[in-house]
């Protein structure tokens, strides 16, 4: 028996909680990232950002697993696509040592515009909505707080990116009691 496109949504959205485990794990990083200029030299924090980012995902699979919710679901084409969506941010990283290496103050503008932009995608997998506030928000915080206060960068964006994560994951939670599919 094959299922149609809308039944395979409507599977990944329930077994996966359209994924807000993820944004819960990046309002946690990114609220510890706001606070590391105040307790480490800025050359460190600048290199905690690139690595640190790659906590986001396994921290992500605890709160999922602690959670009850399933976000490796296989069998289903459409949790394989979100996997595809998120796959290519691996590829940023060359992109993040060379910001770094060249213009490291503008590490916070690079790394939200990209992370926040690759969210996109899920407002279509997810049929959320509040996929679309989440890469708007991140990617205008970033662009607005790590363009033009380029001096509080490191503070501002992972602080506003927390928040824009932590509304976000607060929308979908609404969502799905709104439609608990």
């Amino acid at each position: 028996m094959s299922r149609t496109l809308d039944e395979l949504q409507k599977e990944i959205i329930f077994e996966a909680r359209k994924g807000f485990p993820i944004l819960l794990s990046g309002v946690i990083v990114f609220l510890i990232f706001t606070f590391m200029p105040l307790v480490f030299p800025i050359e460190a924090v600048r290199l905690i950002w690139i690595f640190g980012l790659g906590a986001i995902f396994p921290f992500g699979i605890l709160i999922s697993k602690i959670l009850g919710v399933n976000l490796l679901a296989t069998g289903n084409p459409v949790g394989t696509l979100g996997g595809i969506v998120a796959a290519p941010q691996a590829f940023y990283i060359p992109v993040f040592i060379i910001v770094y290496m060249n213009i490291p103050e503008y590490l916070p503008f690079t790394i939200g515009l990209l992370a926040g932009s690759h969210f996109l995608p899920y407002m279509w997998i997810y049929k959320s909505k509040a996929y679309l506030f989440v890469t708007l928000g991140t990617c205008f915080s970033s662009l607005i707080l790590g363009g033009f206060l380029v001096d509080q960068a490191f503070t501002l964006v992972p602080l506003a990116i927390a928040i824009v994560y932590g509304i976000g994951a607060f929308l979908i939670i609404r969502e799905l009691k709104a439609s608990p599919v």
